[in-house]
């Protein structure tokens, strides 16, 4: 995939908090973790296609629940109207470990990923498509997050998302639940065993009407960036906007994905 041209950032960046890495002039931006309307999110590909181009993103990565249509639909609107947005194509894989689902980002696939399968065999999946795997917003044993010890437990080398504004929003709503900050233990995870990784990156998370807040830095091609550790994290304030109705719309998202995915893979 060819270098972002992509806009100037500098305004964009005025606006964010460097959270890991240091600023380089040049850098680029891109949201990594994007779910559309083809899973559980709210955005439809082309009207998300516009808002990022529009806030200063030179890529995004489409990581809808074992689907990856939506990135290649919002990939052929950015080229039907000259956007200067590079789109990647990528795929949140519910993956199986231990009788618990395990979530595994694939960026830059071209054919779906088969899910429930191992941690371990989702990555090489990944890989063996000319993907690369990031590993969401670890934690301890909760539901669709991989654990410290799944991660280092992996042969294959994998990116680490240690900024998501979603656990920011999640840790507000349940601090009951969330009683540490789970994006500052995912950082000093990913410090502290660097070079057995990829590289550190952020996303938004994002499944209603907010893209942005989460975000990797990065020269040159993003995917490259990643896999040679070439990578810095941004965060933006705030929380993630939703309407009462959205929730409506992510719970039959939720129900809609399910049966797709059995429907598929069954």
């Amino acid at each position: 995939m060819p270098e972002q041209e992509g806009v100037a950032t500098d305004e964009l960046l005025a606006g964010l908090e460097l959270r890991f890495g240091s600023f380089t002039p040049g850098t680029l931006l891109a949201d990594l973790h994007v779910h559309t309307s083809y899973s559980d999110g709210w955005w439809e590909p082309g009207p998300l296609a516009e808002h990022a181009a529009g806030i200063g993103l030179a890529a995004i990565a489409i990581t809808d629940h074992d689907d990856i249509r939506a990135g290649m639909v919002m990939a052929n609107y950015c080229a039907q109207r000259d956007l200067p947005l590079t789109v990647y194509s990528g795929c949140e894989v519910t993956a199986r470990e231990g009788g618990k689902d395990v979530h595994v980002l694939g960026l830059g696939l071209s054919d779906e990923i088969r899910p429930w399968q191992s941690v371990e065999q989702t990555v090489e999946d990944i890989v063996r498509q000319g993907g690369v795997a990031i590993m969401p917003h670890p934690s301890s044993a909760k539901h669709g997050r991989p654990t410290f010890e799944q991660i280092l437990a992996l042969e294959q080398p994998v990116g680490i998302e240690i900024f998501n504004a979603s656990a920011v929003d999640l840790q507000a709503l349940v601090p009951d639940r969330w009683r540490t900050d789970s994006n500052q233990l995912t950082q000093d995870f990913y410090e502290k065993h660097a070079r057995r990784f990829l590289g550190a990156v952020g996303g938004t998370d994002a499944h209603f009407r907010t893209v942005g807040r989460g975000l990797t830095g990065f020269q040159g091609e993003l995917l490259d960036a990643i896999r040679n550790r070439r990578t810095t994290v941004w965060s933006r304030g705030g929380r993630e906007r939703l309407m009462p109705q959205d929730l409506v719309g992510y719970a039959k998202g939720l129900q809609q994905m399910r049966k797709r995915r059995t429907r598929r893979w069954t």
